[in-house]
């Protein structure tokens, strides 16, 4: 009995110690949960001044000029390699001219080295078009700055004339997949030759410098020349807006061209 006693005792006493420590537990006050710290407002923009625009513009300008400095630094040294590449090739459709005559040779031989020969051709005409694009894209970034300080609400058919280029705001919406057939009969049929593209759409130039260049097209004439001043009537008469670029400094004719259809848009340095 007595071992009963002992054990109820022990439960007892178990019992009251729990019930005391719950009781402390609730009687313990609750601490509010820490507030998170309010998100600050994001502050305004504030709208750049004209000066800053202006330093703006002007960096633009130099990543241009400077971008292209070095593009055309590397195509300058593609041209001289392939130069390297053409007068080899000359050399043996010489040579294996001079061996097939003498029947050492199969004809076919010949023909291959006048392929080569082609082929270099092509590949410095490439290489030759894109410094054309390079001049051409500077020249119109470089002339646009005269109308920078005018106003914006240029109206359908006004022109603009500046010492540089003349840009004529057309009527009509030029699209360069629906307009460049009648465009060019018309040159064709003028001048009994293909219209000199230098730029058709967008281009590899294009690309690498920032431009988009998706809806126009460059025609490699002078703006003062015959052809010139013929092609700038036409797209008047048409209502099709152009730029007459007269080259990148006055009095130099280098990168001179018509510009057909709106202005390039920067979008994005990737040099």
């Amino acid at each position: 009995m007595s071992q009963v006693r002992n054990l109820i005792g022990a439960i007892l006493t178990v019992a009251l110690l729990f019930a005391a420590a719950r009781g402390q537990r609730a009687a313990r006050p609750v601490r509010p949960a820490a507030k998170a710290p309010k998100a600050k407002a994001p502050m305004a923009a504030a709208t750049p001044s004209p000066k800053e625009l202006a330093e703006a513009a002007k960096l633009s300008r130099d990543k241009l000029i400077e971008a292209s400095k070095n593009y055309r630094e590397s195509l300058d040294k593609l041209l001289a390699l392939q130069k390297q590449d053409e007068a080899r090739a000359l050399d043996l459709v010489a040579r294996r001219k001079q061996l097939l005559e003498l029947g050492v040779i199969a004809r076919r031989e010949v023909d291959e080295s006048e392929k080569a020969l082609a082929e270099s051709h092509q590949k410095m005409n490439e290489t030759n078009q894109r410094l054309d694009e390079v001049d051409q894209l500077v020249a119109e970034v470089v002339a646009s700055e005269e109308l920078s300080n005018q106003p914006n609400s240029q109206l359908p058919g006004t022109t603009q004339r500046r010492v540089l280029l003349v840009r004529y705001l057309g009527r009509n919406n030029w699209s360069l997949s629906n307009d460049i057939a009648k465009v060019d009969a018309f040159f064709t049929q003028r001048f009994s030759r293909p219209m000199p593209v230098s730029a058709f759409g967008q281009t590899d130039t294009h690309n690498r410098l920032g431009f988009d260049h998706s809806n126009a097209l460059d025609v490699a004439v002078h703006p003062d020349s015959v052809e010139g001043l013929a092609l700038q009537g036409f797209l008047r008469a048409q209502g099709i807006s152009f730029i007459a670029i007269r080259g990148a400094i006055a009095g130099s004719a280098t990168g001179a061209h018509l510009h057909i259809g709106l202005p390039s848009r920067r979008t994005v340095w990737t040099q």
